[in-house]
C-alpha cells in the first residue's frame, strides 16, 4: 500500500497480495470474520489510542513513537539501540 501503492480497499487486491506471499485469501477472510480477532482488534485499536497513535503505519520500540513509513529506518536504528 505504501511503497506499491496497491488499493487494499479491493477484496480482489488483497486476495492478490496474500496470495503472493504464500497465504490463503479464504483463510484470511473467515480469520477477520471471526469474533476473537474482531475483539483483538478492538483492544488493540484501545491501546494504540492511549498511547497517542494518530494514524498509520506506527510503530513503537518501547515508549518512542515512529510515524510513517519513511521512518523504519529509525525503527531499525532503535532496535538496534543507537537512538536514545
Amino acid at each position: 500500500m505504501w511503497v506499491a501503492g496497491r488499493n487494499l480497499n479491493d477484496a480482489a487486491e488483497v486476495a492478490a497480495v496474500l496470495e503472493g506471499a504464500g497465504l490463503d485469501p479464504v483463510h484470511f477472510r473467515n480469520r477477520i470474520a471471526s469474533q476473537d480477532v474482531k475483539d483483538k482488534l478492538k483492544s488493540t485499536t484501545e491501546e494504540a489510542v492511549a498511547r497517542g497513535v494518530f494514524g498509520a503505519p506506527t510503530s513503537f520500540v518501547g515508549d518512542q513513537m515512529f510515524f510513517g513509513n519513511d521512518r523504519l529506518v529509525f525503527v531499525e536504528s532503535a532496535l538496534k539501540g543507537e537512538l536514545k
